[in-house]
């Protein structure tokens, strides 16, 4: 194993492992800083990076100059690998040229590792159907869920606004395009008029996405602002079920999070949601408000016995995802071979 491990993180990471109560004085050195995109390519990523014998990204691209470098990435961007998707094709001409031109360069970056790390297998598969990978080494550590989640001792409080809703669904989630969160309106519209639920569906915007929602989203849905890594158990604890109508995802740790805490998850009946689900998922197609409304009225029309039978099984299945210390295990095991490698 490496005899010295910098670490350079960023403010918000360092802000969860504050909250969780991470002794960062066993690394060599640590040091808080954030290179926002491409900016660090003028903002000093490439000197600070100089020097080590290997380096990895936890989520890149990394933008920096170096060349020759022994660097491990991990991969997370599935606009590169699927860029036929709903989201891309419901953009106007110009913001096309924008976002091929935006993947395109963050593709070149990618490709500049000496290997990449990605989480799922149709990652990797979709990765060596382009050129650029196709003599890539690619490995695949599975994600696993945050040691919070094993330790209520950890969890921090969280108060939930007041609703009206005699069901509650929430998602953990930024308010990017491809998470398809702009539906909810109408699935709770479609709840209440056709089958009588009377819904409240919760977010964890920042205010900036928050006050760049409509009118009609902010007086439909609850916002519970940004949470700590060691409030988001507490708000799936909160909820009845957790709802992701997610387009596109090389992997959200949303689903097996939910099912960690024994509760449902509502889920897009995509390829990468079923990769990490299986048949433990309340399905649907994202794309059609009554299919999503149907799932959860459905789900929520089966007895108690059955539904909790299904989220206890769903539980089980999750324990299948390796815990974190074997994935930070198969990490330094990937820095060792990295490291002596020729």
């Amino acid at each position: 194993m490496p005899a010295e491990i910098h670490v350079l993180a960023s403010g918000e990471v360092n802000k969860n492992l504050i909250s969780l109560g991470v002794d960062v004085r066993s690394f060599s050195s640590y040091e808080v800083k954030d290179f926002y995109g491409i900016s660090g390519l003028w903002n000093g990523l490439s000197q600070r990076l100089r020097g080590y014998d290997v380096v990895f990204t936890v989520f890149g691209p990394s933008y920096d100059f170096l060349f020759g470098l022994k660097h491990i990435v991990g991969f997370a961007q599935p606009n590169i690998i699927y860029t036929d998707n709903p989201v891309f094709n419901d953009l106007d001409w110009k913001s096309r040229i924008y976002t091929r031109v935006k993947y395109f360069i963050q593709e070149l970056f990618f490709w500049k590792a000496s290997s990449l790390v990605v989480e799922l297998n149709h990652v990797r598969r979709g990765l060596e159907r382009k050129p650029l990978f196709r003599n890539k080494k690619i490995n695949i550590v599975e994600s696993a869920v945050h040691s919070v989640y094993s330790d209520r001792n950890k969890w921090l409080d969280l108060d939930l606004p007041e609703a009206s809703g005699d069901i509650k669904l929430g998602i953990i989630s930024r308010n990017y395009p491809h998470k398809n969160l702009k539906v909810l309106p109408g699935v709770k519209k479609v709840l209440s008029e056709q089958y009588g639920l009377n819904v409240s569906f919760y977010v964890t915007f920042t205010d900036e996405e928050w006050h760049a929602c409509n009118a009609h989203f902010r007086e439909s849905i609850i916002n519970v602002g940004g949470l700590r890594l060691a409030q988001c158990p507490t708000f799936y604890a909160k909820m009845d079920g957790v709802i992701f109508p997610s387009l596109l995802e090389c992997f959200s740790a949303v689903p097996i999070e939910a099912m960690k805490v024994k509760k449902p998850i509502f889920a897009s009946d995509l390829d990468f949601i079923y990769d990490v689900c299986g048949s433990h998922a309340e399905y649907f197609d994202p794309l059609d408000e009554a299919s999503i409304a149907r799932s959860i009225n459905e789900y929520f029309g089966l007895s108690e016995h059955v539904r909790v039978e299904k989220v206890l099984a769903a539980h089980d299945f999750v324990k299948r995802f390796p815990g974190p210390e074997i994935r930070a295990r198969r990490y330094l095991e990937l820095i060792e071979d990295e490291l002596n490698a020729n």
